[in-house]
């Protein structure tokens, strides 16, 4: 059987994020399996039109808009020829296979955008998108959507009209329990980490405000910012305009290996975001034996134990008393390492990437 993907990055992307982790880390095990595997994705500059990642057969052409076009051209061109089942990857606007392709299309919902739109492409840009989201069920008929969490499936149904009536089935992302493990120290400082993209979103504003009342209790207290992102300038000018150079640290990129080691040796991990697909890094984080502190959202309230890996807040109060708590008291602490631990055991790639392909297999069957 042939799986052909539809994404708007891939791996490879400077800009790839969990949606692109999570698609790889399953097709790489489809082509171990012995199914193959290709992805159409967007063409980023100095990239090569056609690669091989992992044995994915990875075919890239178009820009950040220009990708959906490209995509249909592609497809009743060339990639149709030999293609069983699409899995169809909706990042806020869908690649509407169901409009153009014959054969069983999978969507694959990662999160309901809503709002988010308005605040990452302003009021116009940003009603369009919205518009788009909300409306695409009635305009592409999926054979079945996947979705990351409980919480998509919901947002679906809440706010995309005629969601209701599509066939959603809820498949959590794993993570690679032999690489996230525990450590076995952590930073001498108190220290709370951030890593993932520098968003607008992501709203690391709240994260930030919430360091004075930190270190009122905990003096030494330290944050470190992780990871890059096109409202990262914004973060470094409110720390500078605020002056808190002293104790926030920004670390841009780091490698696998380097956030391996940051997540090991955190005191805990901070998600201020407005919402989320998914947690994969709190995931990873509790894997690693640190724990979670987020605001109750959708994806992380599902991605978190409240109490038993972390700490849901359900507003800037609570968040910040959270992180408080968690670096002031060291039985609570290592209480919570032990619960995160426990937690992470229950996600795991192979489990993802196995109930996924039964449902690409049972659609192709169909």
């Amino acid at each position: 059987m042939k799986i052909l993907i539809f994404n708007w990055r891939d791996i490879k992307h400077p800009n790839a994020g969990g949606a692109e982790i999570g698609l790889h880390e399953q097709a790489k095990r489809w082509v171990n399996w012995g199914y193959r595997v290709g992805l159409f994705t967007s063409r980023p500059k100095g990239s090569p039109a056609y690669d091989v990642i992992d044995g994915v057969e990875v075919y890239r052409a178009g820009g950040f808009y220009s990708v959906y076009a490209r995509a249909a051209t592609a497809y009743l061109s060339s990639l149709r020829r030999d293609t069983d089942v699409i899995l169809d990857s909706i990042n806020g606007i869908p690649f509407f296979t169901p409009a153009y392709a014959s054969k069983p299309s999978v969507g694959l919902m990662h999160h309901v955008h809503s709002d988010q739109f308005l605040v990452e492409m302003g009021p116009l840009l940003g009603h369009i998108g919205r518009t788009v989201e909300r409306c695409f069920p009635l305009l592409a008929r999926y054979d079945t959507v996947i979705c990351i969490s409980q919480s998509t499936a919901d947002d679906m149904r809440k706010y995309l009209i005629n969601a209701e009536r599509l066939p959603l089935k809820v498949v959590y992302y794993g993570i690679d329990k032999s690489f996230y493990t525990p450590g076995e120290e952590k930073f001498e400082r108190p220290t709370i980490i951030y890593l993932g993209r520098v968003k607008r979103y992501k709203r690391l504003e709240r994260l930030i405000s919430a360091m004075p009342a930190i270190r009122r209790e905990v003096p030494d207290a330290e944050l470190i910012i992780a990871g890059t992102g096109d409202y990262l300038e914004n973060i470094e000018a409110m720390v500078e305009e605020k002056h808190m150079g002293e104790f926030i640290r920004f670390l841009g990129y780091v490698s696998e290996e380097e956030k391996l080691d940051l997540l090991r040796k955190a005191w805990v991990l901070a998600m201020p975001s407005m919402n989320e697909g998914w947690g994969m890094n709190v995931i990873e984080a509790n894997a690693c034996g640190t724990p979670c502190v987020a605001f109750r959202v959708p994806g992380l309230k599902e991605s978190i134990s409240h109490g038993g890996s972390g700490f849901l807040a359900d507003d800037q109060g609570q968040f910040t008393d959270y992180l408080i708590k968690i670096i002031k008291e060291p039985s609570l602490r290592n209480s919570l390492s032990g619960g995160a631990v426990d937690w992470a055991s229950r996600f795991d790639w192979d489990k993802t990437a196995r109930q996924t392909l039964d449902i690409l297999e049972s659609v192709a069957r169909a």
